[in-house]
């Protein structure tokens, strides 16, 4: 990062430290509609809700795929990684193009408590 001029951070944190804010700000979410729960107890983004929304548009990251659906699964697959798409995921989401928020553990993984579950 040097090579580049990128200043050394002055702080450095992990993401277990804020563990209860993530999970109040996933509340939020769900709290508004953009969000469903699981069976297994993961969470995910509900893009189709958030799209139904007027002042919004799932697209704005990749807005020559507006309205295309098979380009946006596409970009969907490359940022998740074809691995991640399971059929027991593919199973459990509303739509291809939803994202996972929150994961429930698996046995013999870590886990935060949460109001879904571990």
């Amino acid at each position: 990062m040097a090579r580049l001029n990128v200043l050394p951070a002055d702080v450095v944190t992990r993401v277990s430290e804020y563990v209860p804010e993530i999970v109040a700000y996933v509340e939020k979410i769900i709290e508004n509609g953009y969000a469903y729960t699981t069976s297994d107890g993961s969470v995910y983004f509900d893009t189709k809700a958030f799209e139904s929304n007027p002042k919004h548009f799932y697209a704005k990251l990749v807005p020559e795929a507006y309205g295309d659906s098979e380009s946006l699964e596409k970009n969907m697959r490359e940022g998740e990684g074809e691995l991640s798409m399971t059929a027991d995921r593919l199973v459990q989401k509303r739509n291809p193009s939803d994202f996972a928020l929150w994961k429930s553990s698996k046995e013999g993984e870590p886990f935060w408590e949460s109001p879904w579950g571990k």
